[in-house]
């Protein structure tokens, strides 16, 4: 009866330092043990956090611009290139994407490149959200391919833009991710096509524009 006295009470410590599941570590689970201070309890480590994150993505994005009387929607493919902390990370990305208007005769072939701030909301377990706002620099081609005029056009567009997203953890390396971004662009007068739009209304490219552009793809986390 005496030892029985004595158990009862280490006992109940030891049931008390049990684990616990918290979340943690940028987008993934592990666990960790509160230890009584005059007990060894064994305690896992959770390894590093994945903070960079290299991947592909499918893109398309619709401005307020006409080519006659065709809207401007352009898709495409991409990739990104992230590092990320606990709040906050970073997103290079570069785009190539185009379209056919005016029934083929002329074509435009845009490459966003865009560098972003995220703030994620949710930054830990499977599911993280976040916001994304950053700068873009719009490289453009357009074509006319009629049959008494054949020429190509270069122009530049620079702005901002600003959205939201999501990453859907799927282990701990491989995650998907969709985002939506809302941009402002104005054009670069400073190269020949851009000046010889500069007075001309309505231009092939505007001289600002708004738009959307949707992204959805796959990272590899290291």
């Amino acid at each position: 009866m005496k030892h029985l006295m004595v158990l009862l009470p280490v006992g109940l410590l030891l049931w008390t330092s049990t684990a616990e599941a918290r979340s943690c570590c940028y987008g993934y689970r592990a666990q960790y043990y509160r230890v009584h201070p005059h007990y060894q309890v064994v305690r896992p480590v959770p390894p590093p956090a994945p903070r960079w994150a290299l991947g592909l993505h499918l893109s398309t994005f619709g401005t307020d611009q006409m080519i006659g009387d065709d809207p401007v929607v352009l898709g495409g493919m991409g990739g990104h290139l992230r590092y990320r902390g606990y709040r906050w990370g970073t997103e290079l990305a570069v785009d190539v994407m185009g379209s056919e208007f005016a029934e083929g005769q002329i074509t435009r072939v845009s490459f966003p490149i865009q560098a972003s701030a995220l703030l994620y909301l949710v930054p830990e377990g499977m599911f993280n959200l976040y916001l994304i706002g950053g700068m873009r620099v719009v490289p453009s081609i357009v074509k006319w391919d009629y049959p008494s005029l054949q020429d190509e056009q270069n122009f530049t567009e620079f702005g901002f833009h600003g959205g939201l997203g999501a990453d859907l953890n799927i282990g701990r390396h491989f995650a998907i991710t969709a985002d939506l971004r809302f941009f402002g662009v104005f054009r670069a007068n400073d190269k020949p096509a851009g000046a010889f739009y500069e007075d001309v209304e309505p231009a092939i490219m505007p001289g600002d524009s708004t738009g959307l552009q949707f992204n959805l793809g796959a990272s590899i986390r290291f």
